[in-house]
């Protein structure tokens, strides 16, 4: 990924590198001149005030070259940091919802946070790389230009550098990989030092067996290989400046030993450049931990296996997608979904296969003991999970096709038990909704003394988790979509609204002709249902003695009239 921004901005990259050179061409100039001057100097032939114009020019030339090219560079590496961050969002918001649950909440968050800023942090040394990179070709080349036999003498001692350089660099490498995996465990259990709070802080036992067997290890792991990969640098940094320093002492003794007739102003020169390279060269080797964070960082990107299709969401002004709401039938052909066993483990669970059609206006209860199939199926019908066979189609337009699974996905509203709350409240269109509707429901799950609202933005969501559902609730009533599903949503809720979601909200959702899937394990309330479809071990048949008709019918032509007189004072509000 990180190669396609470099690829896509290389003509601007070229542009930088390019006065990257004339600034350290510049430099070397400078070096060439210092060194004439010297010859001249002693020679008496000296011209000063030529030689300070060309010493102006050069410094001119080494300072505003190389800070035009620093300054595309800084600039193109916070437009690729940006660019990458945001594609990074858009190919995570494009994957199934199935392909994270499978790596896992902490993986994409260490990603999110970790991987991310290590290629930034790769991205903003580029500009140093760059320039210091050029510095020390073009001081090399000048070398080999002034004197190929000194040359060759530097080049032998900069090649064993650069031969056990590399091997180090490799061992470095894997080191950071080893390190970036540990990474993953630590915000595991960042994570369930979070989630986990009541449980770690009521079982004084599990707390001290978490802290010392479960993150105190992992941390001391972290640490160890932490020392040794940066070791690994340390030990690179200080050989590459002994060996500049033995290419220094090899000018000066191999002058005096082999090449007898050598100048002592081309000495000079050698030594000038030699110790003006040292720089660069420190630069480059000191910036190689950070580049190999960055290479570790996009091959773990590359290895989450995220979807690319993210170009959807570019387009602010894309029109939202709209849901059938005069659908008719949703049909599930031979569904059947299958989960991945686990290593080692020789059980699979699958759901199904399952066979039924759903009409407009079903109120239908999924019921079933715990773990028998009722969720899965439920986000199976959702398109949270993609089947591992079979159809589900809506009025004969299957969810199966590519181009029709998020026009299917958005007939549905849902509250699962790990359901989250977002700050704002969005109408059926996508846009934040209207205050005035907001508030009348907030009042009406009284909430309106917790929460307050402005502009569709709501100023609290950290309630009780009893609160908590009957916001999401409020959420996803004004989405207004064609079908609902609620994952026991009246577990948490006292008898007041639990009475009211299943007398008053259910029925109130079947007179707009909404589709309503409950799973629920409150039998009392299961007469209030058109259907019951009960799991067992992830097979569905339905319960066809449930429901003493008359019952349902008198209940929901009573709240049939209270909903059709709320709505009258709802359009008064509103006008």
């Amino acid at each position: 990924m990180v190669y396609e921004f470099i690829y896509r901005h290389r003509w601007l990259l070229l542009l930088a590198t390019v006065l990257s050179i004339i600034s350290a061409v510049s430099g070397i100039g400078i070096l060439s001149l210092i060194n004439q001057e010297i010859e001249m100097l002693g020679k008496g032939q000296s011209d000063i005030i030529k030689g300070i114009i060309i010493f102006c020019l050069s410094l001119g030339a080494l300072f505003v070259f190389g800070l035009i090219s620093q300054y595309i560079l800084i600039r193109l590496s916070a437009t690729v940091t940006a660019s990458l961050r945001d594609k990074m969002v858009q190919r995570i918001l494009s994957t199934n919802y199935e392909q994270i649950e499978k790596l896992g909440g902490h993986k994409v968050y260490a990603t999110l946070t970790g991987d991310i800023n290590a290629i930034s942090t790769t991205l903003g040394v580029l500009p140093h790389i760059v320039y210091n990179l050029a510095t020390v070709i073009f001081c090399l080349s000048y070398m080999a230009y002034t004197s190929w036999q000194l040359f060759l003498c530097v080049f032998l001692f900069l090649g064993i550098a650069v031969v056990v350089a590399q091997l180090l660099m490799n061992k470095g490498m894997k080191l950071f990989e080893d390190l970036r995996e540990l990474d993953d465990g630590l915000f595991k259990n960042f994570k369930a030092l979070i989630d986990g709070g009541k449980e770690l802080n009521i079982n004084v036992n599990r707390k001290h067996f978490f802290y010392h067997q479960v993150v105190h290890p992992d941390i001391n792991k972290l640490r160890q290989s932490s020392i040794g990969a940066n070791i690994i640098f340390v030990i690179l940094s200080n050989w590459a400046s002994l060996m500049l320093f033995i290419s220094l002492g090899s000018i000066v003794f191999a002058s005096q030993l082999l090449f007898t007739g050598m100048t002592t102003e081309i000495i000079v020169g050698f030594v000038l450049v030699v110790i003006y390279m040292i720089g660069p060269l420190t630069v480059l080797i000191d910036s190689y931990s950070t580049i190999a964070m960055g290479f570790v960082a996009n091959k773990k990107i590359s290895s989450l296996k995220l979807s690319e299709t993210e170009k959807a969401l570019e387009h602010q002004d894309k029109v939202a997608i709209q849901a059938s709401h005069d659908w008719m039938s949703l049909k599930v052909s031979d569904l059947y979904y299958e989960y991945e066993p686990q290593e080692n483990d020789q059980y699979v669970f699958g759901v199904g296969p399952i066979d039924v059609s759903l009409k407009r206006g079903d109120l239908i209860f999924l019921i079933g003991g715990n773990g028998s199939g009722k969720s899965t199926f439920a986000k199976l019908l959702c398109g949270l999970y993609t089947a591992s066979s079979g159809d589900i189609s809506i009025d004969d337009v299957s969810a199966s096709d590519a181009g029709n699974r998020d026009w299917y996905r958005c007939h549905f509203s849902t509250i699962f038990s790990d359901f989250y709350l977002f700050d704002q409240v969005l109408n059926a269109s996508g846009c934040l909704a209207d205050d005035r509707q907001i508030v009348a429901y907030l009042e009406k799950l009284r909430l309106a003394d917790k929460v307050s609202v402005d502009k569709g933005i709501l100023s609290t969501t950290s309630l009780s988790h009893g609160q908590k559902k009957r916001l999401a609730l409020l959420l996803a009533y004004l989405e207004d979509t064609p079908i609902y599903i609620f994952d026991e949503w009246a577990a948490d809720q006292d008898p007041y609204f639990r009475n009211f979601f299943y007398t008053e909200l259910l029925p109130e959702l079947k007179a707009k002709q909404k589709t309503v899937l409950v799973i629920s394990h409150d039998e009392q309330y299961f007469d209030l249902a058109d259907r019951v479809l009960k799991f067992d071990k992830g097979k569905m048949i339905e319960i066809t003695d449930h429901l003493p008709e008359k019952v349902f019918v008198a209940v929901s032509e009573k709240v049939k009239d209270k909903f059709l007189q709320s709505s009258s004072q709802d359009e008064k509000v509103s006008s």
